[in-house]
């Protein structure tokens, strides 16, 4: 499925996203966390309004555990999806398998878990813009709060390559531990880079701390 960005935009047709969201939910209930919504929006779609922001950038969506829960309310949306095997999925798989989907074009990619509910474009624009001022050195930029790594990480052609490569060193944050001197580690206090949603707990605490509603929708409350 795919679609197209508004033409309007600016300087970021290099630039991919892969946005993951093939995880099971086990500790929600083996619910599609994606599909959590706040303030009636699903987590999918407010992840792909603000990446959209940044200007054209391709972006791909993977799937896996409750694909055919996710995969409907991505019809109209400009992504494509591509669809994980459940017993082969790994974060470091799932970022392989987007990276490999995307086109010639992109030089620098970013990635992000979907289930960060107060991710918006400012967050996204903040880490874009880091990127395109840092070093030639500085290969990968992630945001990092309190010493704790965020998403989303923004990354150039050298680590796409490596990640293509089957570089098992991609993945939960290992390539940043592995190349210290090749990454910028942005000092932030912006909680949105690492404000997710893990468990049942997470979503009343965040709820109760935010007041704003986060909530399962019919389909599969």
């Amino acid at each position: 499925m795919t679609g197209t960005v508004d033409a309007g935009t600016k300087q970021s047709g290099d630039t991919g996203a892969v946005i993951l969201a093939a995880g099971a939910g086990s500790r929600l209930g083996r619910r599609p966390k994606c599909l959590l919504e706040l303030d009636g929006t699903a987590l999918i779609h407010r992840q792909i309004q603000a990446i959209k922001a940044l200007g054209e950038i391709e972006i791909v969506v993977v799937l896996g555990h409750h694909c055919n829960l996710i995969a409907p309310v991505l019809e109209d949306q400009p992504v494509s999806i591509v669809v994980q095997p459940e017993d082969q999925h790994s974060q470091s798989a799932s970022v392989r398998l987007g990276v490999s989907e995307l086109s010639a074009k992109v030089n620098n990619l970013l990635i992000c878990p979907s289930d960060l509910p107060l991710l918006n474009a400012e967050d996204y624009r903040a880490v874009y813009d880091i990127f395109r001022t840092r070093e030639p050195s500085m290969h990968f930029i992630g945001p990092e709060v309190a010493g704790i790594p965020g998403h989303p990480v923004i990354f150039d052609c050298q680590v796409i390559k490596q990640i293509l490569s089957g570089d098992p060193t991609f993945g939960s944050g290992a390539w940043r531990t592995a190349n210290p001197l090749n990454t910028q580690r942005w000092q932030t206090t912006n909680d949105h880079y690492i404000r997710d949603i893990d468990s049942e707990e997470d979503r009343r605490r965040f709820e109760a701390e935010t007041k704003r509603k986060l909530q399962w929708p019919k389909a599969v409350s």
